[in-house]
């Protein structure tokens, strides 16, 4: 965790904004533990959001999700592994020109609220990270401009680097539809559509165009399981 003193040296010095920014850009899990700030429901109105933990198991989860083009990972309760992959997205989605993401769930209520999540760690970020460096020199950015930085159903934009995160329901129809550089799919074991979905984007794996993370409460007799089982073939 970021120090008192340290925060209060931030505040006064622009070189340090740029060197966390950077390092930031650099180290998702180091953004992750120091300045994604999650929104934990059983805590009270004063103190809801709380950092990612510096934990071995999230550690490794990251370390395999910038490593691996298709990551599935059966998960748990109390282990924040939605809240933790909805992170890593918003951070691809920040600290990188022209990502197109898309959260698919079973509904698109539920996709929305994958969505939301991504609100509530943008929101929750200091302004000095809510920015692009580019070409020696910040954009400023700002979520969903069109709508005065509200939230909007579905979408997470960042116009002025064209990157974007999208909701959408199963079924891989609404895939095809979209060219995505990831897609993330949520409780894929309680999607009857998660294999038509799965189709849809292998096409696009296979050349190397899109990246996929799959998460799920184990469920037997799924294509889910069949998933985690086997190896797929790209």
């Amino acid at each position: 965790m970021i120090s008192i003193e340290y925060l209060e040296k931030l505040k006064k010095s622009e070189t340090l904004k740029h060197l966390e920014w950077m390092k930031c850009k650099n180290d998702p899990y180091y953004w992750l533990t120091n300045w994604a700030r999650t929104l934990n429901v059983h805590w009270d109105d004063t103190n809801c959001n709380e950092p990612f933990p510096d934990k071995e198991y999230i550690k490794f989860i990251v370390d395999k999700w910038m490593k691996n083009k298709i990551l599935i990972i059966p998960k748990t309760r109390q282990m924040m592994l939605s809240w933790l992959i909805v992170a890593l997205f918003l951070w691809d989605t920040q600290f990188h020109r022209a990502r197109f993401t898309a959260f698919q769930s079973k509904m698109a209520d539920d996709a929305d609220y994958l969505v939301k999540r991504v609100r509530t760690i943008w929101e929750n970020e200091p302004d000095f990270m809510k920015r692009f460096y580019t070409w020696d020199k910040y954009i400023e950015l700002t979520c969903n401009p069109q709508n005065k930085g509200l939230h909007v159903y579905n979408k997470f934009e960042l116009p002025m680097i064209d990157s974007a995160i999208i909701g959408v329901p199963q079924g891989g129809d609404v895939i095809r539809m979209h060219t995505l550089s990831w897609m993330f799919s949520d409780e894929a074991a309680f999607q009857p559509e998660m294999e038509s979905a799965y189709a849809a984007v292998k096409p696009a794996i296979s050349h190397g165009r899109v990246r996929l993370t799959i998460v799920s409460t184990a469920e037997d007799n799924t294509f889910f399981q069949e998933m985690v089982e086997d190896t797929l073939e790209m």
